[in-house]
């Protein structure tokens, strides 16, 4: 009886450690997994800045060259009058 006690409790403590492994396995995979998905984040995030940028230089260009045929219009027609 007494060996049969000390085997259960050897084997409850066994299973203790590997529960404690098994969670300390899951929090390292649940970190590893966030800082992997922050960093592509942080990388579309990044992405998403530079085309907004780009789309912001071409819309001031376009507006730049509609200003500029605007006024070649103005003068064309002044030259005309």
């Amino acid at each position: 009886m007494k060996l049969a006690i000390e085997r259960s409790r050897a084997l409850q403590v066994a299973r203790h450690g590997k529960e404690k492994d098994m969670a300390k396995q899951e929090e390292k995979e649940f970190a590893e997994f966030w800082r992997t998905r922050n960093e592509e984040l942080q990388l579309a995030e990044q992405q998403e800045k530079e085309e907004e940028r780009v789309r912001a230089q071409e819309l001031a260009g376009f507006h730049k060259r509609q200003t500029q045929s605007k006024n070649d219009n103005h003068v064309a027609d002044f030259k005309k009058n």
